[in-house]
């Protein structure tokens, strides 16, 4: 197997399938004698499949293999969410080899009827069946003689008639769906590998934000409940971090509220907001944020010196930033073999962000010559791209931060997106056209369609057009020209 696949629980046979293998606790072997040693769960994948594949599949048996030992140590369906009840009736299913609504018809009557009616004194109707269900799910005949005596069901047993309901009718997923589930079909329908980088970062953000709100269901007539967890979230945050600020409670909201409204046919999603004025839910209102500022010349020559003559990945970090006023982000997602050209004629590095292709706006692709520390850069900027992954993202800019202000004083307004305002000073000093402050900077004045938006996207880069590059390059030079 390849260095990535050495995961634990990861099996894989002979003829090359894979599958996840674990003990179970032996707390549940010794309380429960009958209970099997081991868990064993097919991925469907085989050695061939991708990492984001195999790294989805073995979330998923983590999450069965855990239920499956609550289920061991708990019957009372009151213990279970909605959430794990439908991961326990689609575990049944996939067992099973069975979709659901594969024996689907028209029932005599409907699932809420049949319930109704069987309550009733020597009531003797079900719903119409399928022969084909009763031999899938034979457990079903055993659940409804202990429902007819009027005994209380168990979580298992409550699952098995689910799942004979499952495979004859079609799942209703398109009005009403867990979080979880919700979750689930963002990160596909986005996707994300949320085992790196951004898609990392958000299922991160996706987890804090469920750890106060738990799993709920969302559907037309849920609307109330949403909001009340949401603002659970919102209040539980602010006690615990008293001083947080109001964004960021909305960045840690962003893609969670965005799982919710691609709920299909959701009458309520419009209702989805934090904005004040709506009062769906109470915030504090928005702080003023204190804007960082322009660096002086002397800061700069003293900043340049100490990039070039103490280098790290903090240093570096700050000194490719300084380059275009780079945001952290973009500089975490770079990739070596793909996004740098420091060997070229006219050294450069390439942002077109990440394996996602994630840019802020369609403005900010761009080409970043490298015109101070070159052998810095060099060296440095794949540790730093490790360290930065291996850290949430506001810590990367926080500790960057700190180490500016360590070196160029205690004024709050010193910040790594200061070399923004910086570079955009230097730019104008030196004349640069608009098209190349556009290229090299990303803003949205320019011409969106030139010419260098196509080297950006083109895996050689400039290889075959240098002198558009050497335009930037010397521009960058220019721009630098006092520090270099």
């Amino acid at each position: 197997m390849p260095t990535t696949r050495k995961m634990r629980y990861l099996n894989e046979r002979s003829n090359g399938s894979l599958r996840y293998v674990r003990d179970y606790p032996l707390k549940v072997i010794r309380t429960y004698p009958t209970h099997p040693k081991q868990f064993s769960r097919e991925l469907g994948l085989n050695k061939n499949s991708t990492d984001t594949q195999l790294h989805r599949a073995m979330e998923e048996s983590h999450r069965v293999y855990d239920l499956q030992i609550k289920m061991a140590e708990n019957s009372d369906p009151e213990a279970f969410t909605e959430s794990e009840k439908r991961q326990a009736v689609d575990e049944v299913l996939r067992q099973r080899k069975l979709d659901h609504g594969v024996f689907a018809k028209q029932p005599e009557y409907s699932e809420e009827e049949w319930k109704a009616l069987a309550q009733k004194p020597g009531a003797d109707i079900e719903p119409s069946k399928d022969d084909l269900a009763d031999g899938a799910v034979a457990e079903f005949d055993d659940v409804m003689d202990d429902y007819h005596r009027g005994k209380k069901l168990t979580f298992k047993q409550e699952v098995m008639a689910d799942a004979w309901f499952a495979v004859q009718k079609f799942p209703e997923f398109r009005r009403r769906k867990t979080m979880r589930e919700a979750w689930s079909d963002y990160v596909e329908l986005e996707g994300l590998d949320i085992t790196q980088g951004d898609g990392k970062d958000k299922q991160q953000r996706f987890e804090r934000v469920a750890s106060y709100t738990g799993d709920f269901l969302i559907s037309d007539d849920t609307k109330d409940d949403v909001l009340d967890r949401l603002q659970n979230f919102i209040t539980g945050k602010q006690r615990d971090n008293p001083s947080i600020k109001p964004q960021s409670i909305e960045r840690e909201l962003a893609e969670f509220k965005a799982a919710i409204r691609m709920v299909p046919r959701l009458s309520w999603r419009d209702a989805l907001t934090l904005d004040r004025r709506v009062n769906n839910v109470t915030m504090a209102a928005h702080s003023v944020p204190l804007k960082a500022r322009v660096l002086t010349d002397d800061e700069l020559k003293l900043f340049f010196k100490t990039c070039v003559e103490t280098p790290d990945e903090k240093w570096t970090a700050l000194l490719v930033a300084s380059h275009a006023g780079l945001g952290m982000r973009e500089i975490r997602r770079l990739r070596p073999d793909k996004d740098f050209y420091l060997e070229a004629a006219y050294p450069h590095i390439i942002f077109r962000g990440g394996e996602e292709g994630i840019t802020k706006t369609v403005a900010r692709p761009r080409v970043v010559p490298i015109v101070i520390g070159l052998d810095v850069v060099k060296q440095w900027l794949p540790k730093t791209i490790q360290w930065m992954n291996k850290i949430d993202e506001n810590s990367a800019s926080t500790t960057l931060n700190k180490r500016l202000r360590q070196l160029l004083g205690k004024d709050k307004a010193i910040k790594s997106h200061g070399f923004r305002h910086t570079w955009l000073r230097l730019c104008r000093r030196a004349r640069i056209s608009e098209d190349n402050k556009h290229a090299i900077a990303g803003w949205e004045k320019g011409d969106t369609n030139n010419a260098l938006m196509t080297h950006v996207y083109d895996p050689s880069g400039f290889e075959d057009d240098p002198e558009l590059l050497e335009q930037l390059y010397q521009d960058q030079q220019d721009i630098f020209h006092l520090f270099r």
